[in-house]
């Protein structure tokens, strides 16, 4: 049975958006209208939709061509569903997708990845003079020791993580004003410590990029990697990316 290979949900779809494109696997494009909203798919005749590189890029450039329009929610890739099937998903989430869309509309999402050593990081916070290592054969003997380590260990990632959000904490201050949704993940042992999606206006992308790269001017010890503009794929509400 031929199924239908959703890209991303709107309001305000028109027909001429799509009109003579095509999608994954060369299918053409189609809108699925169900009361306010429309549905951007291509027929597909398959079980599952392989994840090549392929058709990775073909998801990614139609939810761009929208995206040129207007502000979509998108879908993740390799949603298949049937005409019933949408329909109903149309109908029982169409307050929350209204309201989405309400929220990201006339924006883009903007990335942005922080990368630091770890390591070098978490310098500076050897051992102190009175509580060197003990040998086993020391009065404190091994168990102690290997509390000791324990103790140093963990204040040692408490720290880290400290020095994590301070940066997560930066990086929104300097996006004060212009973000309007943020998304951020925070991972301390990694060297990737930052990663952030912010909801931006149009046409303010520039700016984005630029206060992000001031940034990274004066933080030597960091380093910024930036992308955009996409569609919002990271403040749609969760059901919404489903189908």
């Amino acid at each position: 049975m031929t199924r239908l290979y959703a890209y991303c949900v709107g309001d305000d779809l028109a027909a001429e958006t799509v009109e003579g494109a095509s999608g994954v696997a060369g299918s053409p494009l189609v809108l699925f209208r169900r009361g306010p909203l429309a549905v951007v798919a291509s027929p597909f005749d398959g079980k599952a939709v392989p994840a090549t590189r392929e058709n990775v890029l073909e998801h990614s450039r139609v939810n761009g061509l929208v995206l040129a329009r207007t502000t979509p929610l998108p879908f993740r890739f390799g949603t298949l569903v049937d005409e019933r099937r949408l329909q109903e998903h149309l109908e029982r989430n169409e307050a929350a997708l209204l309201a989405a869309l309400g929220r990201v509309r006339g924006c883009v999402e903007m990335g942005a990845k922080v990368i630091w050593d770890a390591a070098a990081q978490s310098e500076g916070g050897g051992e102190s003079e009175d509580e060197g290592p003990a040998s086993p054969a020391s009065p404190r003997g091994a168990g102690t020791a290997f509390l000791l380590a324990k103790r140093r260990a963990l204040e040692g990632a408490e720290a880290l993580k400290g020095r994590a959000e301070e940066l997560a904490a930066l990086l929104a201050a300097r996006l004060e004003g212009l973000a309007r949704e943020s998304s951020v993940e925070v991972n301390p042992a990694g060297s990737l410590v930052v990663r952030a999606a912010h909801l931006v206006a149009r046409g303010r992308e520039a700016e984005y990029r630029e206060r992000l790269r001031a940034l990274g001017r004066e933080r030597e010890d960091l380093r910024l990697m930036l992308s955009g503009p996409w569609p919002p794929y990271s403040f749609g509400p969760q059901r919404a990316e489903r189908a």
